[in-house]
């Protein structure tokens, strides 16, 4: 279509009325009214001037009547101006009135007049014109349509309304039909239609806009409103009232049923009171909603992976493992990177395993002690009977009390001591004591219909026969109501009740019982608790989770203290019931939290020693003067006390406990909430006990301090303020920082009786049976940990720690040999020498990053020989971390993750070394001589005549270009692999060999940096540059410029094209620069921009 010429289109416009038109037609606009009447009177006024000879100067006269009649014509042809665009522009609208004659599609205007070739004069088309006629009977066909389609729904909702009435007349189910969806609607229409576009004049279309406003008007205020329920939801489940929650949530549901934060939040406060079933219920909605209307579950992957990971945890807790599994496995496939969703997946893959074993066991009845002891049939529950007698010799717990045989305290003496002996021995009693008859194991698909992942709960709600375990946590709950009982934590009577006479001896006789129960089941439930939360099983440990909120009120009692803070730190050290322990502390705090803190703050002899200590050192002393000294009396005394020593005291446990429940805390507001008042007194108690001699707290206190770290900056702050120093001392005196003459170090603290208590600890002949000293691992790892944490939370401490000379310290320590020192024999995994080196080198590290040049030469020295020899087997290990990361098995078998991790650290140390250390390269190329202040008293063996470099500059280098040869990425990197240690490693090579193609480039470089040879690296390092991303990226890419400024490696970049990938990697954001540049000056130079930048600044902020 041509387009249409102006001229052509304005010879179609009607003509403009003239003013004698109007006066014909006897009318007469009022602004020419007044123009006419001005005119009389300057008329008038001209000829007064005349006739009184005022007025002389005929020539300016007509001057000004001229530009009056010059105004006059531009105002008409402004006129004629303004209405030819009204005409041939049109007007905006939505073609719904009568008003018009021509309508395009396109841009919604409408025309008054007949516009040439029927094209519209803004986007120069004509397929989208439409007269007003077939606009209207357009928006008719879309009134029948509408029409329909609200009688369609009409329909199905009424037929859905029948359905729900009949299913209500057949009896209450809580299965759905699948059938029926097909007639659901929602109660609230949310469907975001718009505003309707409906011919003005027609009533039925006005009715029906009308309608729709409002339902969309009541759909807002019933979305305002199921909103503000949630946030009142979300603010009682901060405050801990979860059952307030769960109403808010529920009337919020109420206003919005497909709110799927509303379900997703309900279900969560279901768990956290222990309503398993109704969690399921909730989480079934977001699931079915998902599934059904959105054809899956990417399009709301946060509302399901929540809903399936909550859904998990309530049939976790119903032992429903095949279906949890299930939904694990779901809630991975949405966000395969989340830690918690993968590591619940496999604990609950091995309680699915364990079922089965169970299965088989229960088929075969394999064991017969556990047929005897097996529970009955049926429900099962404890009551006190009252009794006369009172003895019985093998009883526990007196004749007075009757109880099930299902429960603990209907155990005899022996009885338990038998069955407690199964439990630490055998694995297939303890899944068999852990284990509910009648499923758990395998059947998800009877719990769900086919091709849906609805859990149908009638499945669920079966109630299997309650295991032996079930049956401990019930004794030990009752153990706690009974505690609190005798403890006066009831309801007192009102001061108008009056009670009944008699009721005194009653009471009496309860309390009685309850003591004689208390005694007998409490120690006995903690016992077996205990040994299954010991028993290295996250699964065991997990299932006896739930009592952790009965057990920790026992720890008030005096009696039960040092086994339920035994079984207290069992469940720390677990994941899952750790996490149980910190939201039950959170929610909680008075008086449980505190009864851990006063164990740690208040010095007193119950505190700090081991139970039962003082008693046995007293007899062995007696026995050691009855038998007037003597070698075998003299072992036998040491023998009692290594005994002795062999239990942890009340405030080690206390400690561990605290330092163990921080890691779950973190992520708890309420429950750094609560600690923080006790940030004043524990802080100090644990900076009283970093102390090299004190064995048996020091290493406990500083595993507690690298955990308080986590807790906000309030416990950041007091740590700083508290423990810096005393955990630099305690490090010093832990390691040594004296060398001795072979190089070795040796602990301060490594008295002759440290000495033999290790060595009757850690192993040997020496070492008593069962008599593991607490301790006696060594305290080096968690201090250095604890320092790594503080500076990685406060930066601003390394100048501190510098100052107290810590890289002093932990340079040597770096050596597996020489900090195999400072364990104990024996001593592995995070106690172990080369976890204690890994730490070491890590503080190190961070350290240097943040004061180069705070590095004394000897102990740069140190250092260089320490990276060198962790270079040797560099090549093998990344050639194999490469080849695992190209066939995409980041996690296969074979591969040193932790390995990968230590080389790219020692790698970014002499980095940090080449490129900031001042000399330290003129150094190691022998270009400056080594000049070092030696103590008086150093030996002569100590001086270097030749003064050479601490290591050979050729081997290095040798070693480095092979490790950057094997890291040549054979993949393009993918983004969340950017960040790996990988990419980071090579990102250091990229920034190493840059500094030494840049020193080797200079006129006056040593022989040492001319004689090595960097053109091996160009390939390597141009194939990194076009897979890798970001800054690993922009160092490879420095890295290879430098290369190409080296006369030497020039042509080979050349060659390798390597320039040109260099440029097309770095021109959009050359780009991006320049084309920012000139906005600027733009903006600087020209009136016009600055004035449209403003505007642009304005808009962006929301201003008008």
């Amino acid at each position: 279509m041509a387009p249409v010429d102006e001229a052509e289109a304005l010879a179609v416009l009607p003509p403009l009325p003239q003013p004698a038109d109007i006066r014909a037609n006897g009318r007469c606009d009022q602004r020419e009214l007044d123009e006419w009447v001005q005119n009389v009177d300057d008329v008038s006024a001209q000829i007064k001037g005349i006739i009184d000879g005022t007025l002389t100067d005929f020539e300016a006269l007509d001057h000004n009547m001229a530009i009056k009649e010059r105004a006059k014509q531009i105002r008409h042809e402004e006129l004629l101006q303004k209405r030819n665009r009204f005409f041939l522009y049109g007007n905006e609208g939505k073609g719904e009135g009568t008003k018009y004659k021509w309508w395009c599609k396109r841009c919604f205007v409408e025309y008054l007049i007949d516009l040439p070739q029927n094209t519209c004069t803004r986007c120069k088309q004509a397929d989208k014109m439409m007269t007003q006629q077939e606009r209207r009977d357009e928006l008719m066909g879309k009134l029948e349509d509408y029409k329909k389609v609200r009688s369609s729904h009409q329909w199905r909702k009424d037929k859905w309304i029948r359905w729900k009435k009949s299913q209500a007349l057949l009896g209450r189910s809580r299965n759905i039909n699948y059938k029926a969806w097909e007639y659901w609607e929602p109660d609230t229409d949310t469907e975001d239609e718009g505003d309707p576009i409906v011919p003005r004049d027609n009533p039925e279309f006005l009715a029906m806009e009308a309608d729709i406003k409002d339902r969309h008007k009541k759909a807002a205020e019933k979305s305002k409103t199921s909103e503000k329920c949630r946030e009142r939801g979300n603010q009682c489940m901060k405050d801990g009232d979860f059952v307030g929650a769960i109403e808010h949530y529920e009337e919020g549901l109420e206003y919005k049923r497909d709110n799927k934060a509303l379900w997703t939040n309900k279900a969560l406060a279901e768990l956290k009171v222990f309503r398993w079933h109704d969690a399921v219920a909730s989480c079934n909605k977001v699931i079915e909603y998902s599934e059904i209307f959105e054809d899956g579950f990417k399009r709301s992957s946060d509302a399901c992976f929540k809903a399936f990971m909550r859904r998990a945890a309530a049939l976790r807790a119903l032992h429903r493992w095949a279906e949890a599994v299930e939904d694990l496995e779901d809630a991975v496939k949405l966000f395969p990177k989340d830690k918690e969703a993968r590591d619940l997946l496999e604990k609950t893959k091995a309680a699915l395993r364990e079922a089965d074993q169970v299965q088989s066991l229960q088929a075969a009845d394999a064991t017969p002690a556990a047929s005897e002891e097996a529970a009955p049939q049926g429900p099962v529950r404890i009551e006190i009977e009252e009794s006369e007698d009172e003895s019985d010799d093998d009883g526990a717990n007196g004749a007075s009390l009757s109880a099930a045989p299902s429960s603990l305290a209907g155990l005899s003496r022996s009885e338990f001591r038998s069955l407690l002996a199964r439990l630490g021995r055998e694995e297939s009693e303890r899944v068999l004591f852990c284990a509910r008859r009648g499923g758990g194991g395998g059947g998800a698909a009877a719990a769900r219909k086919e091709d849906t992942r609805k859990v149908d709960l009638k499945h669920v709600e079966e109630v299997l026969e309650p295991s032996r375990l079930d049956e401990a946590i019930k004794d030990v709950e009752r153990c706690c109501v009974l505690f609190k009982k005798l403890q006066g934590n009831v309801v007192p009577l009102r001061a108008d009740v009056k009670q009944l006479d008699g009721l005194d001896a009653q009471q009496k006789q309860e309390d009685k019982e309850a003591r004689a129960f208390l005694r007998a089941a409490a120690p006995r439930a903690v016992a077996v608790l205990h040994v299954l939360a010991g028993s290295g099983s996250d699964h065991h440990c997990a299932l006896t989770a739930p009592a952790v909120r009965h057990v920790w009120p026992l720890l008030a009692c005096d009696e039960w203290r040092h086994p339920v803070l035994e079984l207290l730190l069992e469940w720390s050290q677990r994941t899952i019931s750790a996490k149980a322990m910190a939201e039950f502390a959170a929610r909680h705090p008075e008086p449980h939290l505190r009864l851990l803190i006063d164990a740690v703050t208040t010095e007193s002899k119950e505190n700090m020693l081991p139970p039962g200590f003082e008693d046995r050192a007293k007899q062995a002393s007696e026995r050691f003067g009855a038998d007037a000294g003597g070698a075998e009396a003299l072992d036998s005394l040491f023998d009692e006390m290594v005994v002795g020593l062999s239990k942890s005291s009340p405030a080690e446990l206390a400690v561990s406990i605290l330092g163990n429940m921080c890691l779950p805390g973190q992520s708890i507001p309420a429950f750094r909430d609560v600690m923080a008042p006790f940030r004043v007194a524990l802080v100090p108690a644990l900076a009283r006990q970093l102390k090299p001699m004190n064995w048996r707290l020091c290493g406990r206190s500083a595993g507690a301090v690298c955990n308080l770290l986590r807790l906000g900056d309030a416990f950041a702050t007091a740590v700083e303020e508290e423990c810096t120093k005393p955990l630099v001392t305690a490090l010093r005196d832990e390691v040594g920082e004296a060398d001795t003459s072979d190089g070795g170090s040796q602990p301060r603290s490594a008295t002759p009786l440290m000495q033999a208590l290790r060595a009757a600890s850690g192993g040997g002949d020496a070492q008593m049976p069962g008599a593991k000293i607490p301790g006696m691992d060594g305290s080096a790892a968690k201090l250095l940990a604890a320092l790594v944490n503080l500076l990685t939370v406060r930066p601003g401490s390394a100048q501190q720690l510098l100052d107290l000379g810590l890289l002093d310290v932990a340079v040597p320590v770096m050596d597996v040999e020489k900090a195999s020192a400072c364990v104990a024999p024996g001593a592995s995994g995070e106690d172990g020498a080369e976890e204690v080196a890994a730490r070491a080198a890590l503080l190190v590290g961070r350290l240097l990053a943040r004061a180069p040049a705070a590095l004394s030469t000897r102990r740069e020295d140190q250092l260089l020989r320490h990276i060198e020899g962790s270079l040797s087997g560099g090549r093998a290990l990344v050639r194999a971390a490469t080849a695992a990361a190209a066939a995409g098995g980041g996690d296969a078998e074979g591969i040193d993750k932790q390995g990968v991790e230590r080389l790219e650290l020692k790698v970014r140390m002499l980095a940090i070394l080449v490129t900031k250390t001042p000399g330290a390269l003129d150094r190691l190329t022998q270009r400056a001589p080594r000049v070092e202040e030696l103590p008086d008293d150093a030996a002569v063996g100590q001086l270097d005549p030749e003064g050479g470099p601490a290591i050979c500059f050729d081997r290095l280098v040798s070693r480095l270009v092979e490790i950057a040869t094997a890291a040549r990425p054979r993949e393009h990197v993918a983004p969340d692999a950017a960040s790996g240690p990988l990419s980071r490693l090579r990102g250091n090579l990229a920034l190493l060999f840059g500094a030494l193609c840049e020193a080797q480039a200079a006129d006056n470089a040593p022989p040492a940096l001319r004689g090595i040879d960097l053109a091996p690296l160009a390939e390597p390092f141009i194939d990194a540059l076009r897979k890798e991303s970001g800054g690993v990226q922009n160092n490879i890419g420095i890295f290879i410029t430098k290369l190409a400024q080296n006369p030497r490696y020039k042509q080979k970049v050349r060659d390798l094209n390597g320039l040109e990938s260099l440029h097309q990697i770095q021109l959009p954001r050359v780009e991006a620069q320049k084309a920012e540049a000139t906005r600027k000056h733009r903006v600087e130079t020209d009136s016009a921009a600055r004035q449209a930048e403003v505007r642009r600044a304005r808009s962006f902020r929301g201003l008008d």
